[in-house]
């Protein structure tokens, strides 16, 4: 007689666990057995129960096995997935942040070119009003109590002290705007680092 495997059998024998497939060949060679003619039919037929149950403990068993392991692929899987997913949102972030980072630095390089400005507006002032002191070295000033005379070395000691105090004064903008920038980089990444924890479904 013909025997009927049904359609796609050999992808459905291949696609079925060894040790499934390996009870199968073993209950074909028991019924096998059956059709020689030294078989005794009563002791084949208590063979042929126990080695049912056996046969279904073994592929109740390996298809068992074979769920766990598609469990764990799976699992596997999501675990690659989430990662790729957090892996993805830490390089947006960082790229945020580095962008953020070269901006305030454009902004900085800016405020620093103004105060650098502002720092030879004032040295060519200064030396502006020195040159004009110093065409009229000999200045005397009357006063009813009598006269009083402005030494060279007396302006000059006035000037160098504005031009200390403006040097300080740009320092200490320069100073708060780096730290300023500074502030603005940990807050940024701080923000990106809560984020990322808050959105991650890995901490679920």
């Amino acid at each position: 007689m013909a025997l009927n495997v049904g359609p796609d059998f050999k992808q459905r024998w291949l696609n079925t666990p060894e040790a499934v497939r390996q009870t199968f060949i073993d209950d074909l060679s028991r019924i096998c057995d059956v059709l020689k003619p030294e078989t005794v039919l009563e002791e084949w037929l208590l063979y042929d129960q126990k080695s049912q149950l056996e046969s279904e403990r073994r592929i109740e068993a390996a298809y068992a096995q074979r769920k766990a392991e598609l469990i764990e692929e799976a699992r596997i899987r999501r675990q690659q997935a989430l990662e790729k997913a957090l892996n993805k949102k830490r390089a947006e972030a960082q790229a945020y942040a580095e962008q953020l980072r070269r901006d305030e630095e454009l902004k900085f390089a800016e405020q620093n070119r103004k105060l650098i400005e502002m720092r030879q507006q004032l040295d060519l002032e200064i030396q502006h009003y020195t040159a004009r002191y110093q065409k009229n070295p000999e200045q005397v000033l009357d006063f009813s109590a009598g006269q009083y005379r402005i030494e060279d070395s007396q302006i000059r000691s006035e000037l160098d002290s504005v031009r200390l105090r403006l040097e300080l004064e740009a320092e200490s903008a320069i100073e708060q705007t780096v730290n300023a920038l500074r502030d603005k980089l940990r807050a940024a990444a701080k923000e990106e680092i809560d984020y990322i924890l808050q959105n991650s479904n890995l901490s679920q």
